[in-house]
């Protein structure tokens, strides 16, 4: 159990990491784990797993540093000798087209079974083997979406953060937001969820005096601390209720509507197989299709419609339209002027 640990903390050689010093390694460890090791006791761990070839050791003076060895992991190295093609093809799948963050921050704890799937593939002994190998090169995913750059989260940050929310233990944190980026000042959270919006990682999380729930974005947390203290997870709290009911990250939620909308030129038709609410009615007149349906009023909804320019028509509500009617002249008058 404690080389796993360790496994889980120590750079790996296979990506360049620096190696860490056996204090250094002892003070991840006494962060990460509930129940820390002495000294002494990593240590000798340490020396056992060099001895089993899965970390490797730098002397620098009297002191040691250490690294994994590449692709070094219990279950890796059990599965690449046990290791289907078809288990490895379904890796390297995963790998390539886990395209959003959350997913993709997880798998590097998988890294090292991802580096044996891929060299089972390689080693290819026959055309059927071979084709294996291929499969990979004959699949592609592209987003429907405008794809934006988006901020890189520091994978110790998250991996921090997941292991309070999994221990439900309390999260010391420094938070720099847009309007505060130079912010030093820490505060202790409860961490509630974690949520993917549109590429960006969010926790949802509370504090003691204030229960309920506010929103972090992962990539401005500039330090995030486990401690050992628990807190009790609210009985009644439900991360789905919180963003599909509550539609928290919908932004300026002003309730549901009865939106009628008339798209020209096929612009609405993806509607026909994609309905846009649970009640949509749908009636194709020549070249405009009206569609009606219910909606909650949001910000998201008006970035939507927006993107269909003079394609779509809002018929109702009232303040909807005329709302958006506002835009259409002033970016008449933006294009004009």
């Amino acid at each position: 159990m404690l080389d796993r640990q360790i496994l889980l903390v120590l750079p790996d050689a296979g990506r360049d990491d620096l190696p860490l010093s056996t204090r250094e390694v002892h003070r991840k460890l006494s962060v990460n784990v509930l129940d820390p090791r002495s000294l002494r006791t990593v240590h000798r761990e340490l020396d056992e797993m060099l001895k089993r070839g899965l970390v490797e050791v730098e002397w620098r003076g009297r002191g040691k540093y250490w690294r994994k060895v590449a692709g070094a992991s219990g279950l890796a190295a059990k599965a690449a000798g046990m290791m289907t093609h078809d288990e490895a093809l379904a890796l390297q799948t995963l790998r390539r087209f886990s395209t959003w963050r959350i997913p993709t921050l997880v798998a590097e704890t998988l890294a090292p079974l991802f580096e044996a799937a891929g060299k089972r593939l390689a080693a290819a002994n026959s055309e059927h083997e071979r084709r294996y190998r291929k499969w990979i090169d004959k699949i592609e995913v592209e987003t429907g979406a405008f794809s934006l750059q988006h901020p890189e989260v520091n994978v110790e940050i998250f991996t921090t953060v997941s292991q309070a929310l999994f221990n439900e233990q309390q999260l010391e944190i420094v938070y720099q937001p847009r309007t505060k980026t130079d912010n030093a000042d820490a505060k202790i959270v409860h961490p509630l969820g974690l949520v993917e919006v549109g590429g960006l990682v969010y926790l949802v999380a509370a504090m003691s005096r204030h229960p309920k729930p506010a929103m972090y974005r992962l990539d401005r947390l500039a330090r995030a601390n486990m401690l050992p203290e628990p807190f009790a997870y609210p009985r009644g709290f439900r991360l789905s209720v919180y963003v599909r009911e509550q539609r928290q990250f919908d932004f300026m939620v002003e309730g549901e509507i009865d939106l009628r909308l008339r798209f020209r030129s096929g612009a609405g038709n993806h509607l026909l197989e994609a309905p846009m609410s649970v009640d949509q009615q749908t009636v194709q007149n020549g070249d405009t299709l009206d569609v009606r349906g219910t909606l909650l009023s949001t910000q998201r909804l008006r970035w939507w419609l927006r993107a269909f320019g003079p394609n779509v028509e809002v018929l109702h509500p009232p303040g909807l339209r005329a709302e958006l009617a506002a835009e259409a002249r002033a970016l008449t008058a933006l294009y004009e002027g």
